[in-house]
């Protein structure tokens, strides 16, 4: 695995921002610590003994080192903390997340970028070209990156996949890219008991360099509906089309916060 290195500036809304820990380890994010990962992974031991009664199913579909894109469910902002200490922490540590650019606010004092993150501004992705072109880099350099392709919390049912970080972080691989899938079934069971919380992962698949990555985001969607237990209602839709509904869709939820805020 290549060393990254221990520091980098990304554009953040008009300003430069370092991202650098004392205990960053090489081949690892530079603004990603060693400390501050454990912090996550006891945070997320505990909390989730205490809240979840969780099973993990295909634990040994992860491998234990190299290139590996994750795309997962995301139902709700618990997924972060168990997903990693309940399933992929268990396999490895290399493991980066494409996350929303508040989670980088200074009220955070840069703890979600000490995790491994990178952030995306989902309204304006091009303003997060930077960060998405270091997110392929971390990715193709030996690393797991993790990206939840609906780009928000959608509880209980699926929402569409939307291709624009995805197309843009696999690029053209020159060699076929494994990618995992998984699912997280939240159910709860009523006052004072615990919420059952299912993780599963599915089958290593492989994106090759002449497959269209729209066309297999798709097919990545039904199985992490399926891995969920869930339908995934959405019909494919390419190019212009989609990249259309996305833009009106981040334009809605904008209004819709505005509104509300």
């Amino acid at each position: 695995m290549n060393s990254v290195n221990s520091s980098t500036k990304t554009k953040q809304n008009g300003s430069y921002k370092r991202y650098k820990a004392s205990d960053a380890e090489p081949g690892l994010h530079p603004g990603s610590s060693y400390r501050v990962r454990r912090t996550l992974d006891w945070f997320g031991r505990a909390y989730g003994s205490l809240f979840y009664k969780t099973e993990v199913h295909g634990l040994h579909n992860v491998p234990k080192d190299g290139t590996v894109l994750v795309l997962v469910k995301h139902q709700r902002n618990d997924d972060i903390p168990l997903g990693l200490s309940k399933a992929l922490y268990k396999i490895r540590w290399s493991i980066w997340a494409v996350m929303k650019d508040s989670m980088a606010s200074p009220i955070f004092f840069d703890f979600f970028l000490k995790c491994g993150g990178i952030p995306l501004n989902r309204l304006e992705p091009r303003k997060s070209k930077k960060d998405l072109l270091f997110a392929r880099k971390v990715l193709y350099n030996g690393n797991m990156l993790v990206i939840f392709p609906e780009q928000t919390t959608v509880p209980y049912k699926m929402g569409r996949g939307r291709p624009g970080a995805f197309r843009f972080i696999v690029g053209k691989p020159e060699s076929p890219l494994p990618v995992l899938c998984l699912g997280l079934e939240y159910e709860p069971r009523g006052f004072l008991r615990r919420t059952k919380l299912t993780v599963r992962i599915g089958e290593l698949k492989y994106l090759h360099p002449k497959q269209d990555p729209e066309e297999f985001l798709h097919d990545c969607m039904h199985e992490i509906a399926r891995l969920t237990n869930l339908t995934y209602p959405f019909e494919l839709k390419k190019g212009s089309e989609a990249d259309e509904e996305e833009s009106d869709s981040k334009v809605k939820k904008s209004l819709y916060e505005n509104t509300n805020s």
